[in-house]
């Protein structure tokens, strides 16, 4: 296989990642369903192999053409801005969760105090049984948030910081490399320029050094070349999958949250209609005693006369 077709094989196959089964409840998210469903749609298709774009050419790197050399700096100057948006990415997700733990903890404590109203409470069997449901719903939203952040850390978090930690400190330790002989190569250039012709074993030793410095540029510039082909490919990878895997996660979360909303909805709709007629009694039982009180003070009154 070619060392282009290579790295094809390497980063360029599809890959599918198991939704999170996480949720919230939350009513307006069927907008949000449907854009997901047309990133699944795409993650859904049968695995093939696509031909990778080679950013930089193997022909042009053994030429050491200029093309070559400003396709290597263009390169390295990405490189170096890419790294620094994936830190501030990472570290934002970072803060996102610690955040996201923060709110769980919040809601925990939350639903505790609801099942400590709900067990002061218990002699009312309405309130009871509707704070009861409500703790128990709010618990499973609170392990699906879990879920979601723990999501978070892996896919985006984890997954990208091990691509700048590995991937990008293996490149920036090979340009080291390549800059100490192409700089050698630079100066054995030099060297055999200058070496006097009159002087042929000067000429000789000059000339075998920049041939040996050359080979060696040569081999080297290959390595560095593919190394920059593969990291281009699996950056491309790693930032499409760790989105993918998060968006996995958000769609599952709002998902399994509707479901979760609608299974309680009956006993919603039940409650709602029984308030309603609990307000209606309450009026009438209010007049009622309105009435009983006025009656009441009349008579008293009737009484001191």
């Amino acid at each position: 296989l070619s060392s282009s077709l290579a790295v094809t094989l390497l980063f360029c196959g599809r890959v599918h990642t198991d939704s999170l089964r996480i949720a919230l409840i939350h009513l307006h998210s069927l907008f949000f369903f449907s854009a997901c469903d047309e990133i699944f749609a795409l993650n859904r298709k049968e695995d093939q192999i696509r031909p990778c774009k080679m950013t930089v050419d193997f022909e042009d790197c053994l030429k050491d053409s200029p093309r070559f050399r400003a396709n290597i700096d263009e390169v390295e100057t990405e490189v170096v801005e890419i790294e620094a948006k994936l830190d501030k990415l990472v570290k934002l997700c970072s803060g996102m969760i610690e955040a996201g733990k923060a709110y769980v903890s919040a809601n925990k404590l939350f639903v505790n105090g609801i099942r400590d109203l709900s067990q002061q409470c218990k002699k009312d069997e309405m309130i009871s049984e509707c704070l009861e449901k409500c703790s128990e719903s709010l618990q499973e939203i609170v392990n699906y948030h879990m879920i979601l952040f723990d999501q978070a850390q892996r896919s985006v978090k984890q997954q990208l910081h091990n691509f700048v930690k590995e991937d990008v400190r293996k490149f920036k330790e090979t340009k080291k490399h390549f800059d100490k002989v192409r700089e050698d190569l630079e100066i054995a250039q030099v060297k055999n320029a200058q070496a006097p012709r009159n002087k042929l074993h000067e000429v000789e030793e000059a000339t075998s050094t920049l041939n040996v410095t050359r080979k060696c540029y040569r081999h080297l510039a290959l390595d560095y070349v593919l190394q920059i082909n593969v990291l281009q490919a699996k950056k491309k990878f790693e930032i499409l999958d760790a989105m993918l895997s998060f968006m996995h996660a958000q769609y599952s979360l709002f998902q399994q949250g509707f479901n979760l909303l609608d299974e309680i909805d009956p006993y919603m709709k039940k409650l709602a209609a029984e308030l309603d007629q609990l307000v209606i009694d309450s009026a009438m039982e209010k007049r009622d005693m309105e009435h009983k009180h006025a009656t009441i003070q009349q008579r008293v009154r009737m009484t001191h006369v």
